[in-house]
């Protein structure tokens, strides 16, 4: 079976943006209207570990993916590459020829020309909201473990004694 990575890529985007643009978005309405950090009223740390992991993918999903469709070409072309210079023809202007380089984490779309010079398509600021997002799924995991080390064991008198009518 041969699988086309551009059909996955166009799915997980169709599924996964409006997803996750709809989870931020509730949350934000919702921390300004009771204006509250976390949906969970309670202190133990497992709820909000899984909601501080939820949100924090969500946002990291959205900056991958907007940075990622930043200068993206269908057809693999170095079109965006010189629109960003102002060059319409490819060998026009004194940067000559332009290659691409490409990098997937951390996200870099760089156009480079023969005469040394540099252009970076992604903006700076979304490998700093996806490690911040990954840092922020770390700590919903360290939430998520000590709120469940820290719950008290759950007793009954039945399991206590056998006796059902203490």
């Amino acid at each position: 079976m041969n699988v086309d990575p551009g059909s996955v890529f166009a799915i997980v985007a169709l599924i996964g943006l409006p997803l996750s643009a709809g989870l931020l978005i509730v949350k934000v309405i919702h921390t300004m209207a009771t204006r509250r950090v976390f949906f969970s009223r309670s202190a133990i740390g497992s709820r909000r570990g899984i909601e501080l992991m939820a949100i924090s993918l969500s946002a990291g999903f959205l900056a991958y993916f907007s940075g990622f469709l930043t200068g993206f070409d269908m057809d693999g072309s170095r079109a965006a590459c010189l629109k960003a210079a102002g060059n319409p023809m490819p060998g026009e202007g004194p940067r000559g020829n332009v290659r691409l380089v490409e990098s997937y984490f951390p996200l870099s779309r760089e156009c480079r020309w023969i005469d040394g010079s540099h252009q970076e398509l992604v903006p700076f600021w979304v490998n700093i909201v996806v490690f911040v997002a990954i840092t922020g799924i770390l700590a919903g995991f360290v939430l998520l473990t000590r709120g469940r080390s820290r719950r008290p064991p759950v007793t009954s008198p039945t399991r206590q004694t056998g006796d059902r009518t203490t």
